[in-house]
């Protein structure tokens, strides 16, 4: 079948990520011989005028879209991106007679009830690299869609739903083949690889395990470094990120890449999301040296050992301390990432988080972000409980920003207290500060013009140090609760 690929990722928080995602897709159903054309539409200024640009050319009988985000998971100004999702498809649907199926995180995460927030056709639960080539074989032969595993329908009976199933192993993505990566290098992007899927623990508040399972399923170390190579060759990026959901879980496969990146001597520089103060040693910090880590992001969410043990996070404090020695010894830069508002979070615990920011993470190398306000997603087992206790109704509509605060915290306290961290060390934002402002998009390109690696946040704790901008940001917080 001839099926179309659009990918939006309307999100100016951060940078927003290329579309790792979509490009297994697109590789498996090729693969599976069906003719696949891929439309990025996250880079232009006009996105309807680029789909219907693509529509026209390829006339597919079947539009495919990611959606990666429900909301921006910022309480203080909470931002539907699903509205720029549903302008996309309602252009598909005055078109013509296309098919259309949505999958990605937030699809997955919200389930059948995406199908009426978007007026799709289908959604793909789970992974698709098998669920969308056997989808598009049923509609092409007209069969029941109830035989594919892993997707949503509906018809004038209502929503049905198959079972997701995951995958027993999985590949490279082949994102080289269907995106043109100069853009995304200009904005300050880094290249994604992909070295395993699934996340054994159980954090309350979190949706990865829901997404991609609690088994771990890696790939051979050598094929990973092997696909650097390829893409390397390719593009040349600047820097390839390493997004698995935790770094080093387990430490050995970690540490494996590491020595077969170090033993190719490939030149490249990496980055990477998730690393878990569980398992954390000089032997660790070393071989990321070695390999070609500059920068790492970090999410421990509290300080507090109160909290760590509430939120389920799977280390205690005295990790948190050796994670954060280690790094500052390292050498490396890195993005911390603390969640402030969860169950039996009080003015004490918010104090635990805030003095050990202030006291621990104080060098130019470090970036700390902080929100408040805990992001409810379904399934979750914060959500559980919530659903349990009757404080949130059994069909909640998930597709609208919902989120938790410990009521045993007074918010307009906690974002006072915030603010003074922010004034004493001004390495330290908070989430609801803005979006990704215009100076930071200047940022973005001078950097590149300089010939800069990204991660861009790098270059963040200079830049709020600055004098004028460290004093303006004293003087006038931005943080403030909801009206």
């Amino acid at each position: 079948m001839r099926l179309l690929l659009a990918y939006h990722n309307p999100s100016r928080e951060m940078t927003p990520a290329p579309p790792v995602g979509m490009a297994c897709i697109a590789t498996a159903a090729a693969a599976a011989g069906h003719e696949v054309a891929f439309c990025d539409l996250t880079l232009t200024s006009r996105p309807l005028r680029a789909l219907a640009r693509a529509l026209a050319r390829h006339r597919p009988e079947v539009v495919g879209f990611s959606v990666r985000n429900i909301d921006n998971v910022v309480r203080q100004r909470a931002a539907r991106e699903l509205d720029a999702q549903r302008e996309l498809l309602a252009a598909v649907r005055a078109w013509g007679p296309a098919r259309i199926v949505v999958g990605g995180p937030a699809v997955s995460l919200l389930g059948a009830q995406v199908l009426t927030r978007l007026d799709a056709d289908f959604a793909v639960i789970g992974e698709g690299e098998e669920t969308v080539p056997e989808l598009l074989a049923a509609l092409g032969e007209g069969r029941s869609p109830a035989t594919v595993a892993g997707i949503a329908w509906r018809d004038a009976a209502g929503l049905h739903a198959t079972p997701p199933r995951p995958r027993a192993a999985f590949g490279a993505s082949g994102l080289e083949r269907w995106i043109d990566w100069r853009p995304y290098e200009r904005r300050g992007h880094t290249w994604p690889i992909q070295t395993k899927r699934g996340c054994p623990y159980g954090c309350t508040y979190c949706g990865y395990p829901l997404l991609e399972g609690a088994a771990i399923r890696r790939r051979d170390p050598v094929e990973v470094v092997d696909e650097i190579a390829r893409v390397a060759r390719r593009w040349r990026p600047r820097t390839f990120e390493i997004i698995d959901s935790v770094l080093n879980e387990p430490p050995g496969h970690l540490l494996a890449l590491c020595r077969e990146l170090a033993r190719r001597r490939l030149g490249v520089e990496l980055t990477a999301l998730g690393l878990s103060p569980r398992h954390t040693d000089e032997e660790l910090f070393a071989a990321l040296r070695a390999a070609g880590f500059r920068s790492l992001m970090l999410s421990p969410e509290s300080a507090s050992p109160r909290m760590l043990a509430a939120m389920h996070k799977g280390f205690d404090r005295a990790d948190l301390d050796r994670t954060a020695a280690l790094a500052r010894a390292s050498g490396l830069d890195c993005c911390w990432f603390f969640l402030l508002g969860a169950p039996g979070e009080n003015r004490e615990t918010v104090e635990e988080t805030l003095a050990f920011i202030e006291r621990e993470l104080t060098s130019r190398r470090f970036f700390t972000i902080v929100f408040t306000g805990i992001r409810l997603l379904p399934g979750a087992p914060l959500t559980r409980a919530e659903q349990a206790a009757g404080r949130l109704a059994p069909d909640h509509d998930f597709t609208e920003p919902t989120f938790y605060l410990s009521p045993e915290l007074d918010e307009a306290w906690t974002l006072r207290r915030i603010n003074q961290t922010i004034a004493r060390q001004p390495n330290v934002v908070h989430a609801a500060e803005g979006e990704v402002a215009a100076w930071q998009r200047l940022l973005e390109g001078v950097a590149f013009r300089l010939g800069f690696r990204p991660p861009v946040w790098r270059l963040y704790p200079r830049l709020l140090s600055f004098p004028p901008l460290a004093w303006l940001r004293r003087r006038f917080p931005e943080v403030g609760a909801p009206a």
